[in-house]
């Protein structure tokens, strides 16, 4: 069958939301037609590997370097897998403790209290952050957990400084009062 065909069948089966059906026929259009830049992008948002919604991305990308959607797509792509190993090893991981023993009679609470307490953070964005540290610690470098937060896309650079000068200014207050 000819893929414009084919890939028409695709677009009017993501329109009906039968992605099964959606995967098989783009699947055949880029085997019949391998430079079909449209298929390759179609078939990338209908994946949940992401390993393989990216190598479809990098081929739309090799095919026309030039694709803003493709190029979107793919830093969303990457980060969900980074997100998505994070999870796995965190839950391959011993337990990550939120809060240690001690942290109640601390006179001013750890950051990722703060975080949470605002609401800027998950319990779970919390835990992949403080495993991402110590792995980092583990190899030798030393990194704030606010700028892994950063990194990892769970926090904005606005919350984060909110949430050090509320810190601050609880350390701050105890050589006050």
């Amino acid at each position: 069958m000819d893929p414009n065909t084919l890939f028409a069948q695709a677009v009017e089966a993501l329109k009906a939301q039968k992605n099964n059906e959606a995967r098989r026929l783009l699947i055949e259009v880029v085997r019949l037609n391998p430079r079909h830049e449209q298929a390759w992008l179609a078939l990338a948002s209908v994946l949940t590997d992401m390993t393989q919604a990216i190598d479809c991305l990098k081929r739309v990308l090799a095919l026309n370097p030039n694709n803003a959607t493709a190029k979107e797509w793919l830093d969303f792509a990457e980060q969900e897998k980074a997100r998505q190993g994070a999870v796995e090893e965190m839950e391959k991981a011993p337990e990550i403790v939120v809060e240690e023993a001690g942290d109640h009679e601390r006179p001013v609470p750890r950051l990722g209290k703060y975080l949470l307490d605002y609401k800027f953070i998950t319990t779970d964005q919390l835990k992949t952050a403080l495993l991402a540290q110590k792995s980092e610690a583990q190899n030798g470098t030393a990194k704030r957990l606010g700028d892994i937060l950063l990194e990892q896309g769970a926090i904005t650079e606005e919350r984060l400084s909110f949430a050090v000068r509320e810190q601050s200014r609880g350390f701050y207050s105890l050589f006050n009062d």
